[in-house]
């Protein structure tokens, strides 16, 4: 059995922990990043970790989030009221975000409600929260303004550039029980397609896993770019503001000393080489279909 951690955000790391969950010779813990977690309707939102949940128990809707075969009653019953309903809960998803809730409103930790949000869809595979204390993205503009993850992605459809990330709390933030002896103890620690600095970089901020992530032997990301691009949200966008640069060398500085092997797609063979010490292997990574996601998963393991 081979013990592997998958730090994850977005879809993307949803779909490689589904590949990697669908082998059989795998012990899979995957920590997701807590940094876009939110207060929608008086209830608490992390949709990182309702993205893995979903998607490792093959119910995720058709773009990779929310829930297959939702529907919107309440949320469009809130525009009623006049409440701003533009960050869509479907009445099913609503069911897992009382529930969290009211898990957190009685005194369990995230990590505790989270394993037992699992347990209740048969997962079985380890799923942890990055940390159960906040740790919340935020993202200053180039004019200025200071937003909050939904702000920056919902609200204004990702449209700003991004001069700054920050991450409130991570001073005070401790990685979720299990998080350090899951990453200490795997014989292979996957950084997961996601986009670098707004779902990994979050979960890296809290030093304490940071710190682990540099002690382990055998550190591997799968970029997130097709053709230089990103399939879905701003990676590449973001990076370039940043001034990381563009392409899979972009990849590479976002996580610059700490790991040893960036999966690149096909299409961006011309980068398979060192890139500042990394070595760079090309391997289909488009994985929205499980079978695809199960072969990257075991051609990843065979690295």
């Amino acid at each position: 059995m081979t013990r592997v951690v998958e730090l994850s955000g977005g879809v993307g790391g949803a779909r490689l922990g589904r590949g990697l969950d669908s082998l059989d010779d795998v012990d899979l813990t995957v920590v997701v990043n807590v940094g876009d977690d939110l207060p929608i309707h008086g209830l608490y939102v992390s949709p990182d970790l309702d993205t893995m949940v979903y998607t490792l128990a093959g119910i995720e809707g058709p773009h990779g989030w929310g829930r297959a075969d939702d529907t919107f009653i309440a949320n469009t019953e809130l525009a009623r009221f006049g409440v701003d309903n533009r960050f869509q809960l479907g009445d099913l998803d609503l069911a897992l975000k009382i529930y969290r809730s009211h898990g957190l409103a009685q005194g369990h930790t995230l990590t505790e409600v989270t394993d037992s949000v699992r347990a209740g869809f048969a997962i079985r595979s380890t799923v942890l929260p990055a940390s159960d204390d906040p740790v919340r993205t935020m993202i200053t503009t180039t004019d200025g303004s200071r937003l909050t993850f939904r702000e920056y992605f919902v609200d204004r459809g990702h449209r700003d550039h991004v001069k700054k990330l920050d991450f409130e709390g991570d001073a005070d933030a401790n990685a979720a029980p299990g998080v350090i002896e899951a990453i200490d103890g795997a014989d292979l620690l996957v950084i997961g397609p996601s986009n670098p600095p707004l779902s990994i970089w979050p979960i890296l901020a809290i030093e304490s896993i940071a710190q682990a992530v540099r002690r382990h032997p055998h550190v591997m990301a799968v970029s997130p770019l097709i053709g230089g691009r990103a399939l879905k949200g701003p990676a590449d966008v973001v990076m370039a503001d940043l001034g990381l640069g563009s392409g899979s060398s972009a990849v590479v500085a976002s996580y610059r000393g700490l790991i040893d092997t960036l999966v690149v797609d096909i299409t961006d063979s011309d980068d398979a080489r060192d890139i500042d010490g990394v070595n760079v292997v090309a391997l289909e990574t488009r994985i929205a279909d499980r079978s695809n996601a199960a072969t990257l998963a075991r051609a990843i393991l065979s690295l």
